[in-house]
This record gives structure tokens, sequence and C-alpha cells, in this order.
């Protein structure tokens, strides 16, 4: 596994132990460097007897290994958003073609999310009905969603049919109930919820978007989750206009004026054009 051997040493030299000490009787200390350097596998009794000879749970080598690896994700997660608030369907494109050079699950799953993020940039290339079929069947086989399916969800929202979405969207929110999860993966359920009920408000499905704003508002978001509480503000205040309060138009005009004034010009821009399509933006600015 990658970086299975790497996080394995950096436990043992944090302890400051010897090949020797962690391979004890079970090993040797040429096997477990060879492990280290990714060219050989431990057994489990092995692997185990060596975490237990560092003072090392099974859940903290998990937790180490998956913040390791979730660094690269990251990385590709804030590329194709940041191209994405650029409207970069360029950069996209090249991200794209690049997971089409492979035949695995994984990279069909992520070159869907990366074509309907394109789709958002640009709504003449459309997303083919199988490929939406394809990751939607992905995501009702998975009963215990991480972090992955999060974010396939997350960037998969806009194409997705509205009875498919409301179902969805009530899975991940009983995850917050159900789960001993990660502050981490509740800011990301946060954050598909709000997408979520800017997706409904969209397609002018005004009860479902309440329904979302009412979840929001029963989960309690801290203040320091300022991104959160900023969102579920404007998406309120789009909702309220769409019922017919005028008076909304000039809060929302506050949340656009410290965005800027906090120079986050892309997202000033992708709220703009989220207003344009709910056709508000006349009338806003």
């Amino acid at each position: 596994m990658k970086n299975f051997g790497e996080v394995f040493k950096s436990f043992r030299e944090s302890k400051n132990m010897s090949l020797r000490e962690v391979a004890g009787d079970d090993s040797s200390a040429s096997q477990i460097s060879r492990f280290e350097r990714g060219k050989t596998a431990l057994n489990a009794e092995t692997f185990y007897h060596c975490l237990h000879a560092m003072n090392i749970s099974m859940y903290e080598f998990e937790n180490k290994y998956n913040e390791y690896n979730h660094i690269d994700s990251i990385i590709y997660d804030t590329k194709i958003s940041d191209d994405y608030l650029e409207g970069n369907i360029s950069k996209l494109t090249a991200i794209l073609n690049n997971e089409l050079k492979s035949d695995e699950k994984t990279a069909k799953l992520n070159s869907i999310a990366i074509k309907i993020r394109i789709y958002m940039c640009d709504n003449s290339k459309k997303v083919h009905e199988k490929d939406i079929e394809y990751l939607s069947d992905y995501l009702f086989s998975v009963d215990d969603w991480g972090r992955y399916e999060i974010w396939l969800f997350s960037n998969s929202i806009f194409a997705l049919p509205s009875k498919t979405l409301e179902v969805l969207g009530e899975e991940v929110t009983n995850s917050l109930h159900f789960h001993k999860i990660s502050e981490d993966y509740k800011r990301k359920v946060h954050i598909v919820l709000l997408r979520i009920i800017n997706c409904f408000l969209e397609r002018n499905n005004l009860d479902l978007s309440l329904k979302f704003i009412n979840y929001i508002e029963n989960i309690n978001v801290p203040e320091s989750e300022m991104y959160i509480r900023i969102f579920y503000k404007y998406s309120k205040l789009v909702y309220l206009y769409r019922i017919g309060e005028i008076s909304s138009l000039s809060e929302l005009t506050k949340i656009v004026d410290f965005l800027e004034f906090i120079d986050c010009f892309n997202t000033v821009k992708t709220i703009k054009n989220h207003l344009d399509k709910l056709q508000i933006c006349n009338e806003f600015l």
C-alpha cells in the first residue's frame, strides 16, 4: 500500500527505536527496513507485533496513514475547486484527460465528477446520462461513506436528478447523527448541504430548499466555521427572496461586499453567476 512503510517508519523514528528493537524476535531488522522502503510486506501477525513494540495502536496507525495520504487528495480537490472558480475549462479538461487514461473504477468516477464541473462552467457540455447513473449507483452501493464519497457527491450535486439528490442528501445528513465522525467530515457534510440547497434553489424547488435549510439550522454550526455560516446565510436569503421577501436583497449585498473586502473575488463571481441563474442578478446589481 502506498506510503504504508513510510508511515510506519515515521512512528519508529518518533519513538527513537532501532530497526532491531521494533523487529524483536518475530522478524529481522533487514525485513523491517525493506518494509519501510516499500520493497516487501509484513504479514498481519508481524505487523501487529511491531506496533505493539512501539506502543502504537492500530487506530493510531490508521489515522496517521489516512492523514498522510489525505494530503494528495486535498491538493487534487483544491486544484479542481480553484479551476472551477476561475471558470478555467482548459485546466479542468487537462485533469479530465489524465483520469481518462486509466481504466480503474476510481478514475472513471473522478472523470464523471470533473465532467460535471466542466458542465457547470459551460452548460453546453452535457454529461451523458449513463455517466450520471454510474456515479449514482456507486453512491447508493456504499453503506458507510468516507471522505471520497463525500467529495464525489459534493462535486456531482448539480447533475443529479432531484429525487436522487434528496435521498442521498438525507443519507449524508443522517450520518452526522449515527457515527462518531471527525470535525473535517462534519464540515464537508455542511458544504454538501449548502450545495444541495443552492441546487434546489436553481431548480425552483423551494420545498426541498427549505427542507435542507432547516437541516443546517438544526445542526447549530459553530461560529468558528465562518465559511459555512456565511453561505448558510446566503442560501437562506436567496430562499427568502424567492418566496417574496424583497428586503433580503440588501442583506445579500452585505455578504457580497464582505467577500470582496476579504478579496474572495472568484467566490463573488460564482455567487453572481448563481444569482444570474436564479434571475436575481439584475435586481441585485
